[in-house]
């Protein structure tokens, strides 16, 4: 004998598989994978192969490297530029391949005009030195560094603090 509430259970079932359930050309395909050069481009900007971070004043911590073994020097941003550019020393035994820092902008009575963060991968090897040019936060290119040579129509001086948050070098 059949349960008595058995029929409307088929019955639901059928509606449910029938009319709830959506069709597979009508679904959404989701997909978690990304394409070959997007999973380049976010595995070189994390740390390049072969390379281990330095990121503090522990010489224990870091197989002996700090973060001051790192020098910057040469900024220069004029007035109706769109770039910066600086340079970046190596003063450890193995090559650099990539760096994080902030950069802070500070007129030059100390207020602060920004502050930003750069991820930059270079390859810099032992003792050596090299330049970077970046994309400048000046977006109206009213500001000059105090170093660089000022326009003849004015402008606004800054000057900036390198602070390094770490650095990659190669095994």
């Amino acid at each position: 004998m059949k349960h008595p509430y058995s029929y409307p259970i088929y019955i639901l079932s059928f509606f449910l598989i029938c009319f709830i359930t959506v069709p597979a050309s009508f679904a959404r395909k989701v997909s978690y994978t990304l394409s070959p050069k997007e999973s380049r481009e976010e595995r070189e900007e994390e740390m390049t192969a072969g390379s281990f971070m330095v990121a503090s004043q522990c010489p224990d911590c870091n197989n002996g490297y700090t973060i001051d073994q790192i020098g910057f020097s040469g900024f220069d941003k004029k007035i109706g530029s769109s770039t910066e550019s600086f340079f970046i020393t190596n003063n450890t035994n193995r090559t650099m391949t990539a760096l994080t820092l902030y950069v802070d902008y500070l007129t030059l009575d100390g207020r602060q005009l920004t502050k930003k963060f750069y991820k930059l991968n270079c390859n810099i090897p032992p003792g050596e030195t090299r330049k970077v040019d970046i994309k400048s936060w000046d977006t109206q290119r009213s500001f000059y560094y105090e170093k660089s040579a000022p326009a003849h129509g004015g402008g606004t001086p800054f000057t900036v603090i390198f602070d390094p948050v770490a650095y990659y070098l190669q095994f």
